[in-house]
């Protein structure tokens, strides 16, 4: 649904990542950080950065922390290059005009179509397939980033933008077991929560 004066309302987006609370936005541990590249499914170092992010807070942390069969108090810790730093769930607004940061989402089959891509080069976990035609899309200049669904529930989406103008930081909170999106992504996606340490 529109706005009243017709424009189209912001995207939430949801990210999680090392926080520390010292650090500046853009700095490591600033919920504005780009990462190192190279292992992402759409990553092409040297002729883009990438911010990973859900249009979903659970989804956010199904993408973080799905490989692990169980979740433990382990996994809300940050990065040993980073002491003191926790996992933490950032929530942003995209702007979202059309004009001021268009999304290539290829959940819309015509846009499957003009792109000569298949769903399942969208999934694909080969991920040279996955980068290759993240750098078309790139390449032609009109795109503030990438949409396609999750891997792991179709219900959320998930998004690469290079382009991050648009974006503003709303909230950062520190993750803890008991967070409610963090509950919701368990069950969703079947992982087992262990709060405490087994004896």
């Amino acid at each position: 649904m529109e706005s009243p004066k017709g424009r189209t309302p912001d995207l939430e987006l949801f990210r999680v990542f090392p926080y520390l609370v010292k650090s500046q936005d853009d700095e490591p541990g600033g919920a504005l950080h780009v990462p190192s590249q190279g292992g992402g499914r759409i990553d092409n170092p040297g002729m883009y950065s990438v911010l990973y992010l859900s249009d979903s807070a659970a989804g956010a942390i199904a993408e973080a922390f799905g490989r692990f069969p169980e979740w433990t108090p382990s996994i809300l810790e940050g990065l040993p290059s980073l002491p003191k730093s926790v996992r933490a769930l950032a929530r942003y607004q995209l702007g979202n005009s059309g004009k001021e940061a268009p999304i290539c989402n290829l959940d819309d089959p015509a846009q499957l179509l003009a792109l000569g891509l298949r769903p399942s080069d969208v999934v694909s976990r080969d991920y040279t397939r996955s980068r290759a035609w993240a750098r078309r899309i790139y390449e032609q200049r009109a795109w503030a980033g990438v949409r396609w669904w999750s891997y792991y529930d179709p219900a959320w989406s998930s998004f690469g933008l290079w382009d991050l103008k648009r974006l503003v930081l709303s909230l950062v909170t520190p993750l803890r077991l008991d967070h409610p999106a963090l509950l919701e992504a368990s069950r969703t996606i079947a992982r087992r929560i262990i709060a405490s340490p087994r004896p």
